[in-house]
């Protein structure tokens, strides 16, 4: 190959060692190197140095990147944006699903052990408030939806693994998702997303799963206090008035009963603004690489 490109973490010493034998230049695209993974890097700092010197241009995937990056002994690094906000997300109108739009719902999304609790909470909460409350479950790991089910079960609420959501579900307070591959019609129906792997303290140093998915199809983004992995990303839409950080059940219920009532998703300014910061930096992304490529 006339140039090798890797992206986010993979970091491959000997890989890397034999393609510049070859003299053939290397990127690191969307380079990612958390503080965790820049402490275990600092324990070698010898050959953490000659490692991080093989790539020719370093594109960051945020500022805490660059700087480790920069620390670690890489060159010519950058930091334009993360590329994840380059992704094209098309939300569609989905026809199916449409005893599901006749109720208020919301969806706690990518859930991880231990979280399911609040979620269920805040339904408890929400049904004090408003009928046909419906709160959707989209498990991480779905191999765990039977142990959901269990713990609705425990706090007396109707539930039901659901592989279809045309099945009939208006007897189900709970609905917990057991398909792979299909979030994003979720994220496309959906005015409220929870993320999850944010609300336990366990997982702070790798808390955070992507919001960037439900942002672009609009929806209200919630999350708990850890997410060190997406940090930069949730702050840029909090700016935007995209994500929210919430501490409490109480805290969640009136966010979605507020969101209940309003007609809309996200305000079209606001999604217009995210969907042309991705289009920039794509294309500011493809031009540094096209300059380096050129350059050599």
């Amino acid at each position: 190959p006339k140039l090798t490109i890797f992206v986010d973490s993979e970091v491959w010493p000997v890989c890397l060692s034999e393609i510049k034998k070859r003299d053939i230049p290397v990127i690191l695209l969307n380079g990612r190197i958390t503080n965790k993974s820049f402490k275990r890097w600092k324990l070698i700092p010898n050959l953490s140095k000659k490692i991080f010197d093989y790539y020719d241009l370093c594109l960051a995937s945020s500022k805490e990147s660059e700087k480790n990056l920069k620390d670690l002994g890489a060159k010519n690094v950058k930091f334009l944006g993360n590329i994840k906000f380059c992704a094209e997300v098309e939300p569609k109108n989905f026809r199916v699903f449409s005893n599901l739009k006749n109720n208020n719902f919301w969806c706690a999304a990518s859930t991880h052990e231990g979280e399911e609790i609040f979620f269920l909470k805040t339904h408890m909460l929400l049904m004090k408030k408003e009928k046909n409350i419906k709160t959707v479950i989209i498990p991480r790991h779905i191999n765990r939806s039977k142990k959901i089910l269990s713990l609705c079960e425990s706090l007396q609420l109707k539930a039901k693994i659901f592989q279809d959501l045309n099945e009939e579900m208006k007897d189900y307070d709970v609905l917990i998702i057991n398909s792979i591959g299909e979030i994003i019609k979720y994220y496309s129906l959906c005015k409220s997303i929870f993320m999850g792997k944010s609300l336990l303290k366990k997982l702070m140093k790798v808390g955070g799963q992507n919001p960037i998915e439900p942002a672009k199809c609009g929806c209200k983004i919630y999350h708990g206090p850890y997410v060190s992995n997406f940090s930069e990303i949730y702050e840029f839409l909090k700016n935007r008035g995209i994500s929210i950080k919430l501490n409490t059940e109480e805290d969640l219920a009136n966010h979605l009963l507020k969101d209940f009532n309003e007609s809309n998703k996200i305000e079209y300014s606001n999604l217009n603004e995210l969907n042309n910061y991705g289009s920039k930096l794509l294309s500011d992304t493809t031009n540094e690489v096209l300059k380096f490529k050129n350059a050599v």
